[in-house]
C-alpha cells in the first residue's frame, strides 16, 4: 500500500516560501530603481522638451523668428545625494543662450548641499559618503561624491548657515529666560546662548568662542546679542551654571534688570564632590526639601540650617553651598507658582541637552583647524538639537513670569 505523502510543517512551508520570494524580490527592488530613475529622466526630458516647444514651435518647423533650437549639451543635475550628467536642450536667441526655467528649477544644488551636511551631521565620514548613497542605475554616470567635494560642500552650508544665524535679528522675540552654558572642544571654549520666549518655545540665539570662561568672552556674547535685538531694559530671568565669570558679565552688561537663578542641579554636583557617601542621601534631601519648597524664607532658612550643619562635616562643602546661594532660590522668589515651570528654570538642563548633541556632532572630528571651524560644527550641532526642540513644561504660566520679572525689577530700580 502506497504511504500517504508526509505533509509539510509550518516551518518548512515558510522556508520554502522565503527561497522562491527573496531572490525575486531582490530583482524587483534593483529593476524597480532603474526603472523610477528612468522614468524620472524621462519626464524631466520631456517637461524640458515641452517648454522648448513652447519658446521655438515644433521640431523642424520653419519661417519662425525668435528663439530657435540649438542642439543639446552636456550637464549636470542633482538626484540622490550626488550629480548626473545628463543632456540640457539647448536654446538660442539673438546669439545668446536663453535659458528653461525648467532646467534652473531642477540644477538647483542646495538639496547636495543639505544632503552632506546631514550625512555629516549623523556621522557619515567624507570618504563613506558614496557608500551611503544609492548606486545610480546602469548607464547613468555621477560625480560630485568623493571625500574632497563633499567637505567643499559642508563648509559652505555650514559657512553660510552661521553667517545668517549669527546675523539674525532677535529683538522681536518676547524672551522670558536667557539660559547660557559652554562646550569645550580641545581646549577652547564655545559659550552658547538659548532663549525661551513667553510661548514656551526655545531658541538658540548665539554662540561665541574663546580660549577661556573669562568675564570678557562672556560680555562679548551677551553684547553681541544686544547688536542682533536683544533688548538690555528688559527685565529677564537668566539661568546659569556655578560661572563667577558669567554672573559677572551678566551683572555688568544688564545691571539690576537681570535676575539671576543658578542651576540647582550643578550645586547639588558641587556638593557631593565635598561631602562623602555616608553623608549625601542626608544632603541630597536637604537640597530637596528646600528647593521644592513654594516659601523663599523658608527655603533659605532651611539651606542656611543645612550649610551650618556641613560646617562640623566639610567646611569647603559648607562655603560651596553658600556661594551664590540665594540665587539658587530666585524662582521661588520670584513666585512661579507652576510647579513644572519652575523645575524647568531651576536649572539649565534645557540648554544642556541642546549642547549635547553639539558635543555628538564634535566629537566625530578628530582635528580642529581654527576657531571659525569649532564654531561651524558646534553651530551645525545646534541647529539640528532645534529641529528637535518641543515647548517647556509649564509654559502656559511664562506671561505671569514675564509681569513679575518686571514688577521686582520696578522696585529694585526705584531703590
Amino acid at each position: 500500500m502506497k504511504k500517504p505523502a508526509r505533509k509539510q510543517s509550518k516551518r518548512e512551508e515558510a522556508v520554502a516560501g522565503m527561497q522562491l520570494v527573496l531572490p525575486v524580490s531582490e530583482v524587483v527592488r534593483e529593476g524597480l530603481h532603474e526603472f523610477v530613475v528612468g522614468m524620472g529622466l524621462a519626464a524631466l526630458t520631456e517637461l524640458l522638451e515641452r517648454e522648448r516647444t513652447e519658446l521655438c514651435g515644433p521640431a523642424y518647423s520653419r519661417g519662425r523668428s525668435g528663439p530657435q533650437r540649438a542642439g543639446s549639451a552636456p550637464d549636470s543635475l542633482v538626484m540622490g545625494g550626488r550629480k548626473i550628467t545628463t543632456r540640457r536642450p539647448r536654446v538660442r536667441k539673438d546669439g545668446h543662450e536663453v535659458p528653461l526655467s525648467s532646467w534652473s528649477d531642477f540644477a538647483e544644488e542646495d538639496p547636495l548641499e543639505q544632503r552632506a551636511v546631514e550625512q555629516m551631521v549623523l556621522g557619515v565620514s567624507t570618504r563613506g559618503y558614496a557608500r551611503s548613497l544609492e548606486a545610480p542605475p546602469e548607464g547613468v554616470v555621477s560625480r560630485g561624491t568623493t571625500r574632497s567635494a563633499v567637505s567643499r560642500r559642508f563648509v559652505a552650508l555650514t559657512q553660510k548657515r552661521l553667517e545668517e544665524w549669527l546675523a539674525t535679528d532677535i529683538g522681536e522675540l518676547d524672551l522670558a529666560a536667557v539660559m547660557i552654558d559652554g562646550l569645550y572642544i580641545q581646549e577652547h571654549l564655545v559659550l552658547v546662548a538659548l532663549g525661551v520666549d513667553e510661548s514656551g518655545t526655545k531658541h538658540v540665539l548665539g554662540l561665541w568662542e574663546g580660549a577661556t570662561e573669562s568675564a570678557e568672552v562672556c560680555i562679548a556674547l551677551l553684547s553681541d546679542l544686544i547688536e542682533r535685538g536683544l533688548d538690555p531694559h528688559r527685565s529677564l530671568l537668566f539661568v546659569i551654571d556655578g560661572s563667577k565669570a558669567l554672573r559677572k558679565a551678566i551683572r555688568e552688561v544688564f545691571g539690576k534688570r537681570a535676575l539671576v537663578q543658578r542651576c540647582q542641579q550643578h550645586k547639588r554636583s558641587n556638593l557631593k564632590d565635598y561631602v562623602g557617601e555616608q553623608h549625601w542621601a542626608e544632603v541630597k534631601r536637604r537640597l530637596g526639601d528646600a528647593y521644592n519648597d513654594t516659601s523663599y524664607d523658608r527655603a533659605l532658612k532651611s539651606l542656611k540650617t543645612t550649610a551650618r550643619w556641613l560646617d562640623r562635616i566639610s567646611p569647603d562643602g559648607a562655603a560651596s553651598l553658600r556661594e551664590g546661594m540665594e540665587e539658587t532660590l530666585t524662582v521661588i522668589k520670584v513666585g512661579i507658582e507652576d510647579e513644572w515651570l519652575r523645575r524647568t528654570l531651576s536649572t539649565t538642563n534645557p540648554i544642556e541637552s541642546a549642547i549635547s548633541v553639539a558635543r555628538t556632532v564634535t566629537g566625530r572630528v578628530k582635528r580642529w583647524r581654527d576657531g571659525n571651524m569649532r564654531k561651524r560644527w558646534c553651530a551645525a550641532g545646534l541647529l539640528r538639537a532645534e529641529q528637535k526642540f518641543r515647548r517647556i513644561k509649564g509654559h502656559r504660566h511664562l506671561p505671569a513670569l514675564a509681569e513679575a520679572l518686571e514688577a521686582i525689577v520696578a522696585k529694585r530700580i526705584d531703590v
